[in-house]
C-alpha cells in the first residue's frame, strides 16, 4: 500500500502542470474521457456533494455534473454546483461553477482540485496494488490468496456513467461485479445463483436483460430489442475462473435498498460450493 509520503507526492506531481496556470485550474491532463468522468464523479462524492444529474464527457462532447449539499451551520439550505468535462487532444479539463447568489467560488474551485488530485493519486495507487496482487508480487502483507469478490450498485445518477439509460425512472439497478481469482484453485462462477439481500433478508435475483431492457423501453419508449443488446453486451457471463483470472460485467435488479449481496463460486476439483458475502 502506497504511504502517505508517496500519494503526496503523486498528487504533487499530478498537480504540477496546473500550477502554471491559474492555480485551481484542472487542465491538460493526461486521461481518457471515461476516466475523467469516473474522477470528476467521484471527487464530487468526496466533497459530500449529492450528484443529481450526469452526461458523460466523449470526445468532441462536453460532458456536465450537476449535485448539491447542505450549507454547514444553515439548515434548509443548499450549495449547488455544476462540473463541466471537456476531452481534446491536449488533454481533458474540468471546470467547476458554484451556482447561486454570493456562491463561494473560489473556495469550491480550491477544493475540487485538490480533492481531485488526491482522488487521481489514489487510484493510480490502486491500480498499482491490484496489478502487483494479481502478478504475485505484491508487499506479504497486502498480498492475496483467496477470491477477491466486488459488488459495486450504481444507482441513480451514477448508472450514466457506464450506460446511456435512465435504470432509475424505469426501476432498475446495474451492479458491477469484478471477480479475481488470487488463488492456485480453479473456481466456476454461476451468474445464475448472485442474489442481493434486501433489509429484510429477502434474496432477490437478477433479471434477465431482456426484462431489464422491457422495463427500460416502456419508460422510455425505444425499442426493447436494441436495449437487450446493449445490457446483454456488459452482462457477467457464468464462466470458468482458473488461477489469475478476473472477470467483470453487470447484473441488473429491480430498483430497491439493498445491504448486500453473495455470490456462489465452486471449486472445480472438489465440486464444493464457497459463497462470498459483500456488504454495502
Amino acid at each position: 500500500m502506497w504511504s502517505s509520503r508517496r500519494v503526496a507526492l503523486a498528487v504533487a506531481v499530478l498537480s504540477g502542470c496546473a500550477l502554471s496556470g491559474s492555480q485551481w485550474e484542472v487542465k491538460d491532463r493526461p486521461l481518457t474521457c471515461e476516466e475523467a468522468n469516473r474522477i470528476t464523479y467521484r471527487t464530487i462524492e468526496a466533497m459530500r456533494f449529492r450528484v443529481s444529474a450526469v452526461e458523460p464527457a466523449a470526445p468532441g462532447q462536453r460532458g456536465t455534473i450537476a449535485a448539491s449539499r447542505p450549507v454547514r451551520g444553515a439548515p434548509g439550505q443548499t450549495q449547488a454546483m455544476t462540473a463541466t468535462i471537456d476531452c481534446a487532444p491536449s488533454g481533458v479539463s474540468v471546470e467547476v461553477r458554484a451556482d447561486g447568489v454570493l456562491a463561494p467560488q473560489l473556495e469550491l474551485q480550491r477544493g475540487f482540485y485538490q480533492t481531485f488530485a488526491n482522488v487521481q493519486a489514489m487510484r493510480i495507487a490502486e491500480a498499482e496494488l491490484a496489478a502487483q496482487v494479481r502478478a504475485g508480487t505484491a508487499p506479504a502483507a497486502q498480498q492475496r490468496r483467496d477470491l477477491k469478490v466486488v459488488l459495486q450498485p450504481r444507482p441513480g445518477a451514477a448508472a450514466k456513467l457506464e450506460f446511456p439509460f435512465d435504470f432509475a425512472a424505469a426501476g432498475v439497478l446495474p451492479v458491477r461485479i469484478d471477480v479475481t481469482n488470487l488463488s492456485e484453485r480453479t473456481y466456476t462462477l454461476d451468474v445464475a445463483q448472485v442474489r442481493l439481500a434486501r433489509a429484510d433478508r429477502t434474496r432477490v435475483p437478477p433479471l434477465p436483460p431482456r426484462e431489464a431492457a422491457t422495463r427500460l423501453a416502456a419508460r422510455l419508449g425505444v425499442d426493447a430489442a436494441a436495449i437487450a443488446e446493449a445490457l446483454a453486451a456488459r452482462e457477467l457471463q457464468s464462466s470458468e475462473l482458473p488461477p489469475g483470472a478476473q472477470r467483470v460485467g453487470y447484473l441488473f435488479f429491480p430498483l430497491d435498498d439493498y445491504t448486500g449481496g453473495r455470490l456462489v463460486l465452486t471449486d472445480r476439483e472438489s465440486g464444493e460450493d464457497e459463497g462470498v458475502r459483500v456488504q454495502f
